[in-house]
């Protein structure tokens, strides 16, 4: 298995906790959230901050560009700035329901792109690390032999990359995004179906019940909190929960109109309403509801025999699961408005309490990346340290 392909299959693994990790940029119009216990008068902010955690660093989307900032094995604090036009502020993606899409989709792209760079940022400061203990050890090798050993010429191929690499880093996303992607209708669609059918031949009901529909989304949300823990017990996904809490906490204080420091975030909670796990929450509790009124509706599916019943139930599951999403999001949308009412609040509520599982307390040096990242994407704005 050629090296592309290994760390394409290691960022797919961080496909789903990159969306799910992702806060997302509040729509053009919308104030954001003020955080609990901030003073009346502050600045206003602007608006359109989002970001998410990546492999030892943050991204952060700002309203005209996106920034990536990862911390390196060295000490020093590496990143890159693109411009970016948000795609729910063009047409047709800016209206209700498709913007939800819109920026789902987006969250996906620019995470594992944002994954690619930390993770090549990463695998090359140990390349160089492992090169320079060989070079040492052939230097004290040679010394013992007598031999002068002539100056390493540079490598021209890696100082100017090429198709080639170009390829391979295109490819390496396109793989993360497809196993990425298919891991998550593999445990959150087809896997919850299949148990439900299974419980369901053995208890006597089917999809036109509400009893298979509650079984349904008990499971998905069951593998959901499963998926999130046992990720989170890998030490370099950890890591990654971190930096999502210097995330949120970097954004809490840009909302809240101070200086953008790592002292300024010591007030504030790791955890966002708009976060990506929120979302999550939403759209796992609108399946359960809407697929125990759509699946009644539908031709009854008993003149198939088992496994085209199964593959036809997890298909129209499938398709719907985008709209699910849509109205998520606009759910999360209202939710997030600083006049939302208690109703709007309870809804996300849920999704606040599940960002303990997604979120650890950072120290001061991660959230010197997030506010180095957060300052990238702000006009007139200088990162700290930089």
């Amino acid at each position: 298995m050629t090296t592309w392909i290994e760390r394409a299959l290691k960022k797919a693994l961080l496909v789903l906790p990159n969306a799910v990790l992702s806060a997302q940029s509040a729509p053009p119009g919308d104030a954001p959230p003020a955080p609990p216990g901030v003073a009346d008068g502050q600045p206003e902010p602007q608006k359109n901050v989002g970001g998410q955690a990546v492999i030892e660093g943050v991204m952060m989307r700002g309203r005209d560009s996106w920034a990536v900032m990862v911390r390196e094995p060295d000490g020093g604090i590496t990143g890159q700035t693109k411009p970016h036009k948000a795609w729910n502020r063009r047409a047709p993606w800016k209206y209700p329901f498709l913007r939800g899409l819109a920026v789902l989709l987006e969250s996906l792209v620019l995470g594992i792109k944002a994954l690619n760079y930390s993770t090549e940022v990463a695998v090359s400061s140990i390349e160089e690390q492992e090169k320079a203990k060989k070079a040492e050890k052939k230097a004290l090798k040679d010394a013992k032999n007598g031999i002068v050993s002539p100056p390493e010429a540079p490598d021209l191929a890696k100082a100017k990359p090429g198709a080639e690499a170009k390829k391979s880093h295109t490819l390496e996303i396109v793989l993360g995004l497809t196993v990425g992607i298919g891991l998550g209708v593999v445990l959150f669609v087809a896997l919850p179906h299949v148990l439900s059918f299974w419980l369901g031949q053995i208890g006597g009901f089917d999809e036109s019940t509400f009893l298979f529909h509650l079984l349904d989304g008990l499971l998905k949300f069951g593998i959901f909190l499963a998926y999130i823990y046992l990720i989170g017990l890998i030490p370099d996904i950890a890591r990654v929960y971190a930096y999502h809490g210097a995330e949120h906490q970097a954004i809490h204080v840009y909302e809240a109109g101070l200086p953008l420091e790592p002292s300024s975030a010591k007030a504030f909670p790791t955890w966002h309403r708009r976060c990506g796990t929120a979302f999550l929450f939403l759209v796992l509790a609108a399946s359960l509801l809407f697929f125990a009124i759509v699946f009644p509706l539908l031709p009854s599916f008993d003149g198939l025999s088992r496994v085209p019943r199964i593959l036809a139930g997890v298909g129209i599951k499938i398709l719907l699961t985008p709209l699910l999403a849509a109205m998520a999001y606009e759910v999360t949308k209202l939710a997030s408005r600083p006049n939302s009412g208690p109703v709007w609040r309870a809804m996300v509520w849920p999704g606040l309490l599940l960002q303990r599982l997604t979120t650890r307390k950072p120290d001061d040096s991660m959230l010197e990346v997030a506010f180095r990242s957060l300052t990238a994407v702000l006009p007139g704005k200088t990162a700290p340290g930089a």
